[in-house]
């Protein structure tokens, strides 16, 4: 497959330091990203902390969950927002909320947040676009309806299976014609440990083959607007963490409308 480095659609977040002015200016950098391309990668997001303490965490809780194990080398561990506080670090990191609300809407919510792992051996996923697109009906919405992170709790590289996407595929308005072919021009997304991936949740992208003898393991979150079906429902996860804090009630969909009326009525 003839591949692009990913290197022209990286930023740096070290490189402004973490002050509320450089994550206003690259937020508008990652804006542009996704209109333009669909994606980009922001290295240096996540402090060694807290990607080490929730990588130790993911692993133990794929353990923990072996039935999540799909016979193509892939695990999701789900529900992690109600699993461990640990997580909220990543679901509420200040340039993903400040990209979201600008790209969405203020009220922006979380659809579904969960962490996927690639053990060795494990093949490639085939080219898709994530909910709620697959539920659409060709041509989509113009308007985008989601965003998506990708937290790199390992080193995502080309040989442990890192996330490939198609530059402009946001615009195509359908799902991907590729099944699992190889697809000219496709970039794979690499990129150290507390790295992350923007991408505008209608983008074609895939996961590669990782053939080498290590576990490789991210987080992911979808965001979207209010009047959306969420892919979870986040509300049941909001009601099992105890004193949430606004913020992560907010985004768990707290202040989401709820229907009113009974029937009947």
């Amino acid at each position: 497959m003839t591949t692009r480095d990913a290197d022209a659609y990286r930023f740096d977040a070290s490189a402004g330091g973490a002050t509320e002015q450089s994550v206003d200016t690259l937020a508008e950098h990652v804006l542009q990203a996704l209109e333009e391309v669909g994606f980009c990668v922001v290295t240096s997001v996540l402090p060694d902390d807290a990607v080490a303490e929730m990588r130790e965490l993911v692993e133990l809780l794929l353990h923990f969950e072996p039935q999540n194990r799909h016979h193509t080398g892939h695990q999701r561990v789900l529900h992690l927002a109600a699993k461990h506080a640990a997580f909220h670090r990543a679901l509420l990191d200040p340039l993903a909320l400040a990209v979201w609300r600008r790209f969405l809407s203020p009220d922006a919510i979380c659809s579904t947040f969960t962490a996927n792992a690639l053990w060795p051996g494990a093949t490639e996923f085939y080219w898709h676009a994530d909910h709620p697109y697959w539920t659409l009906t060709p041509p989509w919405p113009s308007m985008p309806l989601t965003g998506q992170n990708i937290w790199f709790l390992d080193e995502f590289t080309i040989e442990n299976g890192a996330t490939a996407g198609i530059p402009g595929s946001h615009r195509r308005g359908a799902l991907p014609p590729y099944e699992g072919r190889p697809v000219e021009g496709s970039v794979v997304l690499t990129g150290p440990p507390g790295s992350v991936i923007f991408a505008h949740g209608a983008w074609w992208h895939t996961s590669r083959p990782n053939t080498t003898d290590a576990l490789r393991c991210a987080l992911l979150a979808t965001y979207t607007h209010t009047f959306c079906v969420p892919q979870e429902e986040m509300r049941l996860q909001l009601d099992a963490i105890e004193e949430p804090g606004d913020e992560l009630r907010r985004i768990l969909g707290g202040d989401q409308y709820r229907p009113q009326r009974d029937f009947p009525y």
